[in-house]
């Protein structure tokens, strides 16, 4: 062997070893995290908005920190509330929406470093949420924030109907767990699952008379 032969060798070895090296730590380094709770209530209001809040725990198992959180909102005509975490810090928020991707961006107070857990909350104003259902009533789809890379080890949905609606009144897309009495004597119907998977999606729709809603709604049918 000669001695550019053996140069040229041991370059393509330490190429081949410093691309390895370089690969194990990007794996290494690959963000893994969880949501131990995602708990959602909705206020119908009667101008055919709802009063959406969010209840967010994540648990950042390894990886890059974690500096912001997006959560998802039903549609793009939204106002951002406050967004509080559980020290009591005012959290800054912007709209990082894209096209038909209607988000909320939620900046933490300090990053979140692996092996730690944040909690926060996030509310917003959404208009015009009360669809058409049939010739009797008028509804609500809603679908939580769902996450492409994390599981969910609680998710909860409570939605507060309007004042007047009786329980015989109301219908919903999936069967409820449990039907609930607000302290002003509106009821809320309530949800719970549990363990979900990275990518696994649940819609929650609630339909009622639509007397009861005195908002324009819009002509589309969800709730077969």
């Amino acid at each position: 062997m000669n001695r550019e032969s053996g140069i040229a060798i041991v370059l393509l070895f330490l190429l081949v070893f410093l691309s390895a090296s370089v690969l194990s730590i990007t794996v290494a380094q690959a963000r893994q995290y969880h949501l131990d709770q995602e708990w959602v209530k909705i206020w119908i209001n009667q101008d055919g908005s709802i009063d959406l809040f969010y209840n967010i725990s994540i648990t950042l198992d390894s990886g890059d920190n974690i500096n912001f959180i997006k959560v998802a909102q039903p549609q793009g005509d939204f106002t951002i509330g406050n967004a509080t975490d559980q020290y009591g810090d005012l959290l800054s928020t912007s709209d990082a929406s894209s096209e038909s991707d209607y988000k909320v961006q939620v900046n933490l107070a300090s990053p979140l470093t692996a092996g730690k857990t944040i909690w926060f909350t996030l509310i917003t104003n959404v208009a015009g949420m009360i669809y058409k259902d049939n010739e009797t009533n008028v509804g609500m789809l809603f679908k939580p924030t769902w996450w492409s890379e994390a599981t969910v080890s609680d998710l909860r949905v409570s939605i507060v109907l309007p004042l007047g609606v009786a329980s015989s009144q109301i219908g919903t897309s999936v069967n409820w767990d449990n039907l609930l009495i607000e302290p002003d004597g509106r009821l809320a119907v309530f949800w719970e699952k549990h363990n979900l998977a990275a990518l696994q999606q649940y819609d929650f729709g609630v339909s009622f008379p639509k007397n009861m809603c005195k908002s324009m709604w819009r002509q589309a049918e969800f709730i077969t």
